[in-house]
């Protein structure tokens, strides 16, 4: 299977060099840059950089116009990565193993945790099935539905719509997401005011399925989050 890492990058290019590229090496899979055309030339020391058509349109727009791309050009799976991550455990041990999961039918997508959830961590590749997608993931190309109107929360939206389609996904705790603290830093999604975004999307989210609740995060930029209820969102064990 084909797999292509797309990587959105927002007014953000150093962050290519310090964290991007060394990553991108160590994985040694094929990899894109989506920046807008404002960003054009502070990208343009950088090979593997893709120009969106047009600027400030969120980063459900950047991840609608990658799919697009990777669908354009035969790859089967795309591994969603921000620019702010430096290394997710040592995935490049396993990736073959990991890409080779998706021959299993069900598999929609495979989820990591995050460093700071320390304690989910195993030696075992994979612990748990329907885990939530957050922040990197891979998914089959032909599943991945970003849309516009979709960006604070546009990993919780491709977990509720994988779901929705009765794929699974599969939680890969061997190797832990190390990126900067989520919400914090310039550039990104930082530049939009994502309390407003996040209550639309919730919204959106409640118009698919009317079961998933709002709960506030007042410690975070975005304020609120939407919190899934239905029984088909539990993980269990493997």
């Amino acid at each position: 299977m084909r797999c292509l890492v797309i990587i959105p990058s927002k007014a953000r290019p150093d962050n290519i060099k310090k964290y991007t590229i060394p990553f991108m090496q160590r994985l040694g899979l094929d990899y894109r840059i989506f920046v807008e055309p404002q960003d054009e030339n502070n990208y343009k020391q950088y090979q593997s950089v893709v120009i969106l058509p047009l600027n400030n349109q969120g980063l459900g727009y950047s991840t609608m116009y990658a799919k697009k791309y990777a669908n354009d050009n035969g790859y089967d799976l795309i591994f969603k990565i921000d620019d702010d991550v430096k290394s997710i455990g040592e995935i490049e041990k396993d990736i073959n193993k990991i890409i080779q999961s998706f021959k299993i039918p069900k598999v929609g997508a495979v989820v990591f945790p995050y460093d700071f959830e320390f304690y989910a961590k195993t030696e075992k590749l994979f612990s748990r099935i329907n885990k939530r997608i957050q922040t990197c993931y891979i998914i089959r190309t032909s599943i991945y539905e970003p849309r516009q109107d979709v960006s604070t929360f546009e990993d919780f939206y491709e977990y509720l719509i994988l779901r929705q389609k009765q794929y699974d996904t599969l939680y890969c705790s061997k190797h832990l997401i190390k990126c900067s603290p989520v919400g914090k830093g310039n550039g990104g999604l930082q530049v939009f005011d994502r309390s407003e975004m996040a209550l639309k999307e919730i919204q959106i989210f409640k118009s698919i399925d009317p079961t998933i609740q709002v709960i506030e995060k007042p410690d975070r930029p975005w304020k609120y989050e939407p919190k899934f209820t239905d029984k088909k969102y539990k993980s269990k064990p493997i």
